[in-house]
C-alpha cells in the first residue's frame, strides 16, 4: 500500500533538503509520489524539491487549508501524509506500522503521532482514539488520512490557523474517528521573533474563533501590559540576578576544587 506526501513549503530550503533526504533514503518503499505545495518560494525551494523529483504545484493566495486541499487534490493514492518542511518521522516502520494499524478501521478519517509524554499517556487512556478532536485531534504537521474522507469532508480554507482540528471535528461528528498511534517525528524549526508573533497571532484568533469565544477588551490588554512590564519582568528580572549569583559561586567552587592541591 503507497502513500502520497503533500509538504506545504514557503522559503524553507534548508529545512525542506533536510526532509526529503531522510523521506527518499529512509522510506522508498512506502511512496511514491511527493507533492510540494509551494507559496512563492524565492530561495531554493523549487530546485531542492525537483531535485528529489517532488510534483511542485503553487499556490497564491495562501492558507493552511487551502494549501492542504490542493496537494490532497492532487495526489493519486488514498492515503496522503501531511507533513511540514521542518517534520521528519522516525523509524524505519514507521509507515508500515501505520497502514498495519488502520487497515481494518472502516470509520479511519485521520491518524495523530504522538508528539509529547502527555499525549501518549491521553492515548493508552482512550485506547488510541482521540476523544476531543478539537483540542488533540488530527495534526497537519505529521499527519496520516484518508483521501475517501477528505473527498466529502475538505479543510477550511478561511481559516488562518487550527484548520486541522476543525476538520478532525467535523469528520468526527460524521461518524469518523481520528486515532492515536505510537509512533513519532521529529519536529525542527528556529523562528524568529516575527515569526513567533505571528503565529501566536493566528493560533489565538483560531481558537476564539473555533470556540465562539469573546477575546480581551483594550483596557485589559492595556492592564496586562502594564502588570508584565511593572511586576512579571521586575520578578524574573531579580530571579535572573539570583541566578547569576548561584552560578558564579559555583564556579568560584569549580575553581577551587580544581587548583586545589593534593
Amino acid at each position: 500500500m503507497m502513500i502520497s506526501v503533500v509538504i506545504r513549503n514557503k522559503n524553507e530550503a534548508d529545512y525542506l533538503e533536510r526532509t526529503l533526504s531522510i523521506l527518499t533514503k529512509r522510506y522508498s518503499d512506502d511512496i511514491d509520489e511527493i507533492i510540494i505545495v509551494d507559496n512563492n518560494s524565492t530561495d531554493n525551494s523549487i530546485k531542492v524539491a525537483k531535485k528529489y523529483n517532488c510534483k511542485v504545484v503553487n499556490i497564491e493566495q495562501f492558507t493552511y487549508g487551502k494549501a492542504i486541499n490542493l496537494g490532497i487534490r492532487e495526489s493519486k493514492n488514498n492515503y496522503v501524509f501531511l507533513l511540514s518542511s521542518h517534520s521528519i518521522p522516525i523509524g524505519g516502520s514507521f509507515f508500515k506500522n501505520s497502514i498495519q494499524f488502520i487497515k481494518d478501521k472502516k470509520d479511519f478519517a485521520g491518524l495523530r503521532f504522538i508528539n509529547s509524554i502527555e499525549n501518549y499517556e491521553r492515548a493508552i487512556i482512550n485506547n488510541f482514539e482521540v476523544k476531543d478532536p478539537l483540542k488533540f485531534g488530527f495534526m497537519a504537521a505529521c499527519g496520516l488520512l484518508s483521501k475517501e474522507v477528505w473527498e466529502q469532508i475538505h479543510f477550511d480554507e478561511k481559516l488562518v490557523f487550527k484548520e486541522d482540528k476543525e476538520w478532525s471535528e467535523k469528520v468526527t461528528q460524521a461518524g469518523y474517528k481520528i486515532y492515536d498511534i505510537d509512533e513519532t517525528f521529529f519536529y525542527f524549526i528556529n523562528r524568529s521573533e516575527e515569526s513567533e508573533l505571528n503565529r501566536f497571532k493566528n493560533e489565538t484568533i483560531s481558537e476564539f474563533q473555533l470556540y465562539n469565544r469573546t477575546y480581551h477588551s483594550k483596557i485589559k490588554i492595556v492592564a496586562s501590559l502594564i502588570k508584565k512590564i511593572f511586576f512579571t519582568n521586575l520578578l524574573v528580572f531579580f530571579k535572573t540576578i539570583k541566578r547569576d549569583f548561584k552560578m558564579a559561586k559555583i564556579k568560584f567552587e569549580i575553581n577551587n576544587f580544581l587548583n586545589k592541591k593534593t
